[in-house]
């Protein structure tokens, strides 16, 4: 063996070991999905989408109340104020409590697996559980969403209510939130497949609406279809201000590009034919653009007005790692924002519950740096100068 291949197999084996000591997540984590600004705040993006009006400074406390989660994906708070987690290898977690169910279906393939979760609105009667996650069929990756029966903290009798989602390594959407008439809104991705979202016959790149029993409501824009938008990449986020009945998303773009959106039935939102709307008159523009930045927005919740604060969401980001504070006037739209929570990695969701914000880490996703305590549940407790 020649001095230079002995050279280039030396220095392949000690590549290989690097790799396989951790070194190859370590530079993923730090490198390729390491945040891409440096502004602890970042400015007003794009024009014409701002007042001059600034929210309220706020100042809040955390505390972490779960900790050693793997890639914790959703919160929903419980009637007894127990928090449910699920974790996207296949756990349902109660916080405080520990793992009550491992959904055995689920295939945990890069961000597949096990994703949303929501109450049924009448949960306290009937025990409603309502869950988002990928499975195999074949050689191919799926989602579906389910409803279980949650009973003595343990669930039971699920019932398949719409499945054939479009799923793969990346790109499955998967929040679900009820809206204010009773309906199921879910999320989906394109699942890295761009002729999804514009095609009406898919599941796939959409946001739908069922029925609690799986049905297709009469007054869905498309006749006997759950669609209820389309266009979409990756939306992984919807929040409702249940008031006004205004329907907020966050997607993901394609480099940085991450958008949110009003949703409104049967529009288009453009992908892959737009990105981040374009003024084109077919489609439906984003209320805010993130062209100077990553923010890989997820999950997100509404914080409705209180005295001096008005109406604001709260967006998970995980490149970004910040939680985006948005402020909206009386017509929902955005007057101002600021990034929190900057110094807790990667964030995936929001939660919302009595003043209270849970906010879920994961950098245990290959795409963070994990310490010993990760994945955690944040409490977050906001100081309002009205109080």
């Amino acid at each position: 063996m020649n001095k230079s291949l002995l050279i280039i197999v030396s220095l392949s084996l000690i590549l290989v070991v690097a790799w396989q000591l951790g070194a190859g997540e370590y530079f993923m984590a730090r490198v390729v999905f390491a945040p891409d600004h440096e502004e602890t705040r970042v400015e007003h993006e794009g024009e014409g989408l701002y007042t001059s009006e600034r929210i309220h400074p706020l100042d809040y406390t955390v505390t972490i109340v779960a900790e050693g989660l793997e890639i914790p994906w959703e919160i929903v708070p419980l009637p007894d104020d127990r928090l449910l987690v699920t974790e996207r290898p296949g756990k349902v977690t109660i916080v405080g409590h520990g793992s009550i169910a491992s959904i055995h279906d689920v295939r945990h393939l890069g961000e597949g697996g096990l994703l949303g979760a929501e109450l049924d609105p009448g949960f306290e009667e009937n025990g409603f559980l309502y869950l988002y996650y990928s499975y195999e069929k074949g050689s191919d990756v799926y989602n579906r969403v389910s409803r279980f029966v949650f009973q003595e903290d343990s669930l039971k009798d699920e019932t398949v209510l719409l499945e054939n989602i479009p799923g793969d390594r990346f790109h499955n959407g998967g929040r679900i939130r009820f809206g204010p008439e009773g309906a199921l809104y879910i999320t989906t991705g394109d699942a890295s497949d761009e002729s999804l979202p514009q095609d009406l016959s898919s599941l796939g790149g959409k946001i739908l609406r069922i029925n609690p029993d799986g049905s297709f409501p009469e007054d869905n824009p498309f006749p006997d279809s759950p669609v209820y938008s389309y266009g979409h990449r990756n939306p992984q986020g919807i929040a409702w201000d249940y008031e006004k009945g205004i329907l907020y998303s966050s997607e993901h773009g394609p480099t940085r590009q991450d958008m949110l959106n009003v949703i409104l039935p049967g529009k288009n939102y453009g992908w892959p034919l737009v990105e981040c709307g374009q003024g084109e008159s077919e489609f439906e523009d984003p209320i805010i653009c993130y062209t100077e930045f990553t923010l890989a927005p997820s999950g997100m919740d509404f914080f409705p007005g209180q005295g001096e604060y008005p109406d604001q969401l709260f967006i998970a980001g995980l490149r970004g790692n910040m939680v985006k504070r948005i402020s909206l006037d009386d017509e929902g739209n955005v007057l101002d924002q600021e990034p929190i929570l900057t110094n807790w990695g990667r964030l995936r969701t929001v939660r919302y519950h009595q003043g209270v914000f849970y906010v879920a880490t994961n950098d245990r996703e290959g795409r963070g740096v994990p310490d010993d305590t990760s994945d955690l549940i944040l409490k977050v407790e906001f100081q309002l100068n009205n109080q």
